[in-house]
């Protein structure tokens, strides 16, 4: 049996509802316990299970995650109003690192007639968007693709990320918490995030208001690394007042 098809098997087991164990699965595959701890990691790193000692479990609700197509019709014209003002902010000649995400991806198409920039990014659909425009240069961060989101994630993208230093960043998130800050169902993709905002100058989160007082599984980074949030004529003008008293400028898409 190819490994694909194996995680595949894999996967539907334990989406069935049942946890599993490494031992009952090297036994149901006739492959060695060594071979399912790999493939569970591969499989708990794109998001797909949750490892626990010993298996793995379905993902838990705070890990759930529409896939990349799901959310590219998801609050569209949202995503593209806020795309227009965050594009907005870019002025040429500046250093911006997109994240992945679809609403990073219509900021993306919003920046190829700029001149003499420098976008990096963990998405390469943004990079194949850009790839063609003449004045900008695309820095790929390289890593291990997670299929549900299409995120470039793990110690390639770490790595390459510590070695910037930008203008902007543009950060996507699936929850905004005035408690617990900014969260993502995927580790790994927090992992990223983080250093994304160590190497950006001003941090800009784009979310629209579906995000607000959301919590996902993993952490991010608490409000106070946030300079900017931009979001719709949705989110809740509680929340909106709570940031802009914490000093985090709130713009409103229209």
């Amino acid at each position: 049996m190819l490994p694909e098809e194996r995680k595949r098997r894999i996967r539907q087991i334990v989406e069935s509802g049942a946890a599993v164990t490494v031992g009952d699965l090297s036994k149901a595959f006739g492959v060695s316990e060594s071979t399912i701890r790999r493939d569970l990691q591969e499989l708990a790193r794109e998001g797909l299970l949750e490892r626990t000692r010993g298996g793995a479990v379905p993902i838990s609700p705070t890990r759930e995650e529409p896939s990349f197509s799901e959310k590219t019709v998801q609050n569209r014209a949202e995503k593209m109003a806020i795309a227009r003002v965050a594009a907005s902010l870019v002025p040429d000649g500046a250093s911006v690192i997109l994240d992945a995400g679809t609403t990073t991806l219509e900021i993306a198409r919003l920046l190829k007639a700029r001149r003499n920039l420098t976008v990096m990014t963990n998405a390469y659909t943004i990079a194949a968007e850009l790839a063609d425009a003449p004045e900008i240069e695309v820095i790929v961060t390289g890593g291990t693709v997670r299929g549900n989101t299409l995120a470039l994630v793990g110690p390639l993208a770490e790595r390459a990320l510590e070695e910037v230093n930008a203008d902007i960043l543009f950060l996507g998130t699936n929850g905004i918490d005035l408690e617990r800050g900014l969260t993502t169902p995927s580790p790994a993709e927090a992992s990223v995030k983080r250093r994304m905002i160590a190497a950006a100058r001003k941090v800009v989160v784009v979310a629209d208001h579906t995000k607000m007082r959301k919590v996902a599984f993993a952490a991010i980074a608490p409000l106070s690394s946030v300079h900017m949030i931009i979001s719709d004529r949705g989110m809740d003008q509680q929340v909106a007042r709570e940031l802009i008293r914490r000093g985090i400028q709130v713009l409103i898409a229209e």
